[in-house]
């Protein structure tokens, strides 16, 4: 039996888990809402300039919630075959407006 799409995994670095905590308000349960989704459709978000190999970079926005800042969520989708594809969410960051309320 052959599956005609192999699994990909998603993971938070220890780096984003990190920010995600330091961001706080809720941002670690929009991240990993975000990896969950990502496992379904793992090029989400837009696509910056390659990496090495068959990496790839992304970029994706979190929008602000009543609580939660707008997030800026880097990842990189490495999917060598015939392994499934592995992502790494590496980087979180709170988007912050010039002249915007917020901080």
């Amino acid at each position: 039996m052959t599956e005609a799409r192999q699994p990909v995994v998603a993971e938070i670095t220890h780096e984003a888990l990190s920010r995600c905590r330091a961001i706080g308000h809720g941002a670690l349960e929009a991240v990993e809402a975000l990896r969950a989704e990502l496992e379904k459709s793992p090029t989400l978000g837009r696509q910056a300039r390659s990496a090495v190999g068959g990496m790839k970079l992304y970029t994706t926005r979190l929008e602000a919630t009543a609580g939660r800042p707008a997030l800026t969520v880097t990842y990189v989708y490495d999917a060598p075959p015939p392994e499934p594809g592995l992502i790494r969410i590496a980087l979180v960051s709170p988007v912050r407006f010039a002249g915007g309320a917020g901080s």
